[in-house]
């Protein structure tokens, strides 16, 4: 998915400073927040394209985190895609009980908005969020 956010950025001219693919692996490492910290501290960062996958709270978490630091006067242009419903192989195939993933349960609805709420336009698909970060930045 970050090669494809890449591309589409690519293919609307607008570029990228930094790629930053935190995946969604049983072992955890980089967090949203973190990237999100860094991102919001570079001057050269103008705008963020975050991408979530199901299961967790770790979106839920970036969105108060942005919210957060909106109040605190830093805020950048954000989009983003969220695979609501399109879950990763089940969660037996990665040894992890079914409750792994609870948010593959879930209504798209609900987990949307804490992003909606924090700024973070939703693009309908991973093949438009070039088009939707470039509309997003013309307003």
């Amino acid at each position: 998915m970050t090669y494809e956010a890449v591309f589409q950025t690519t293919q609307e001219g607008l570029g990228q400073t930094t790629a930053v693919g935190i995946g969604g692996d049983p072992v955890k490492g980089t967090e949203f927040i973190d990237v999100l910290e860094m991102f919001l501290a570079d001057p050269n960062t103008k705008s963020i394209v975050m991408i979530g996958e199901i299961g967790g709270s770790a979106e839920e978490d970036a969105a108060q985190f942005l919210k957060d630091e909106a109040k605190r006067g830093r805020k950048k242009p954000m989009v983003g895609f969220h695979r609501w419903r399109s879950p990763r192989p089940p969660a037996a195939a990665w040894g992890m009980p079914a409750r792994s993933f609870p948010a593959a349960r879930a209504t798209p609805a609900p987990r949307r908005r804490p992003w909606i709420s924090a700024g973070i336009t939703v693009s309908p698909s991973p093949a438009r969020l070039g088009h939707t970060l470039a509309e997003k930045l013309k307003s």
